[in-house]
This record gives C-alpha cells, structure tokens and sequence, in this order.
C-alpha cells in the first residue's frame, strides 16, 4: 500500500470513528496510528514476558489478544509471527484494527468483534498465551469470575494478565463457595443509553458498575480455577509515558500504586515426594490481611544470623528479666 494511500484511509477511519485513543502503532515511514507518536512501557513488558516464560519462540505461539482495543498488543505479537486471534466488543476500535491489519499485511491475525465474556474453549480453540489487559477492572460481579475461569480453559499455558486492583477490601462477592474481597467502581450512569455505552470507548459494554479484586482475591481466584502457578511482574516496572495527560509529570515517572502486571501459569500440579503431610494438605488462599512477622533484631556490628546465634546462647542462662532488658538494648 503506498504512503499516501495508507494516509487517505487513515483519515477516512478518524472521520467515522474519531481519532485512535490507545497504543500508538507504526504503519509506514513516517506514518504512526497517533499523529505523534508516543511510547508505553507496557508493550515492551508484555512481550518480554512471553518471550522469557512461553517456552516457544515468539513465532510459534497461538496467542489470544482479549478487549484488544485498538490492537496494538495482538499486533505487536503477530508481527513476530505469532498467530493471534483478537476479539473485541466495539466495531469503532476493531475498524482500526482491521486498517492496521492491512496496512501490515498481516495475515497471521485474526479478528474477531464480540463481548470477550462469550470467550468459549470449543469455540476458539486453546492459545499458548492469553492477553487479558486491562479488562478485569470493568467486568462485574459473577461476569468477572466467570470470565477469568473462561480464560484458564482457553488458556494452554500462561496468561498475562494486568489490572487494577482494590487497596481495600470494603465488598464482597461470593461465588462457587468462595468469598471474594475488593470494592465496586462506576463504569456508566445507571441511566445512560446503549449508545452512550458503546461510545465510551475506555469503559465496559453494558454494566454500569464493576468489581475490582484486592491483589490476595485475585491471585485465590486465579488458583481456584485452574491455574497452578501466579507470578508479579516487576521488572521492567510500569510507569506512564508522560506524554499521556493522565501522567503530566514532567521528567517524573508516575507510577500506579494499584495497578499490577500478574502471569498465571497453567501447569500441572506436582506431587511431593519428600514429605506426605504437605503432599495431602489443602492449598492456604492468600489472607486478605496477613499478621507480619516483625523482623528479628539484630545485634550492632553483627550479622543477622550470628545475632540470632548469640541471642539463643545467652538466653539459656539468663533469668527472664534480664532477657526482656536484653531484648530492648539489641534491637
């Protein structure tokens, strides 16, 4: 497609579905999605993680890009030659995905416009990776928990999964026996139209309201309905481009304190050999609000273990009293 035809249709797109909103993509030279191109920490993230974790090369993998949005993630894994199905509830977003598709010659990526709460195993197969970002955080109560196990039966090996989370556990939900913690955000008026919904292109199709986990229900959820492993991703941490006007912070990087990047694992459970007590106790759900273990105090000028060594010495011959008075000097 040549340079000026790339930007005939561009413009086409931007006058029926208004300008693009999320990932900036580059078509050609000289030609981004965004008029001025801006980077996210998160793409480099996300591919990173499925290249170091996925045990295939990127090129190899089926990956499922869900609520891709305008596509820049599905994109970005299906230029490394992955085959990537992306599905997507609103046909505004997906028309640019299509145009990019195209203008790419990509393929290798399907797409697919439909609420991703109809994901089905015989219907869209299995994938080697599942992208399930920034969509849990505008799902309600069941819809949510019905989705993430939809997602670990889809899933044939990890899913990425980057959300926003509750810092307090102020509801509750109970679902399949099990109580789930968090709080409840807006997504719409209560009274808005379906047109109005669906041109809310950063909100949920249709409810007017969502359930945000706290980090500890999150990862329970995430074991109780398949997946055997869940890890945070920390490096390369995220924080906003502050080109973007929600982090105007100059040279400062803004950083979420309730937004996290976790990868569930779907592996099979190991038994253990070496101890049979462990072997047949039940898994802990993570507590909500765990008692910490304050940190042993250590004597000046002297390694933490080699405290811990003196301490128990001197506490055989010690009268309780002086122990206590002991305790206090050493900390």
């Amino acid at each position: 497609m040549q340079i000026n035809e790339i930007k005939e249709k561009k413009q086409k797109i931007i006058e029926r579905f208004g300008p693009w909103t999320a990932g900036s993509i580059h078509l050609a030279d000289q030609i981004d999605t965004f008029d001025e191109p801006h980077w996210d920490a998160r793409l480099r993230r996300f591919v990173q993680i499925a290249a170091d974790l996925a045990g295939k090369p990127l090129e190899k993998l089926r990956v499922l890009d869900l609520a891709c949005l305008e596509g820049q993630y599905g994109i970005e894994f299906a230029l490394h030659g992955a085959d990537v199905l992306a599905i997507e509830g609103r046909e505004a977003n997906l028309e640019k995905v299509h145009f990019a598709k195209e203008v790419l010659s990509l393929d290798n990526l399907e797409l697919a416009l439909n609420d991703v709460r109809n994901l089905d195993e015989e219907r869209h197969g299995r994938f080697d990776v599942v992208l399930c970002l920034g969509i849990l955080y505008h799902l309600d109560a069941p819809d949510v928990m019905d989705f993430v196990e939809r997602i670990s039966k889809v899933c044939g090996k990890m899913s990425i999964i980057d959300t926003h989370i509750s810092l307090s556990d102020e509801a509750s939900y109970t679902w399949k026996g099990k109580t789930y913690w968090g709080r409840y955000g807006k997504e719409h008026d209560t009274d808005a139209t379906s047109e109005e919904k669906l041109a809310a292109l950063w909100n949920s199709l249709d409810n007017p309201k969502a359930f945000l986990f706290t980090r500890a229900s999150l990862c329970n959820l995430l074991r109780h309905v398949g997946f055997t492993s869940v890890y945070e991703c920390l490096n390369p941490y995220e924080y906003h481009n502050p080109n973007w006007p929600l982090a105007a912070e100059g040279d400062r990087h803004v950083v979420w304190r309730d937004r996290i990047t976790l990868v569930a694992i779907k592996g099979r459970s190991q038994p253990l050999l070496s101890s049979p007590i462990t072997d047949a106790s039940p898994e802990i759900d993570r507590p909500e609000r765990p008692e910490y273990i304050e940190p042993l105090p250590c004597i000046p000028g002297v390694s933490r273990t080699r405290s811990r060594g003196l301490r128990s010495r001197l506490s055989r011959f010690l009268p309780g009293p002086v122990k206590a008075v002991l305790r206090r000097i050493i900390q």
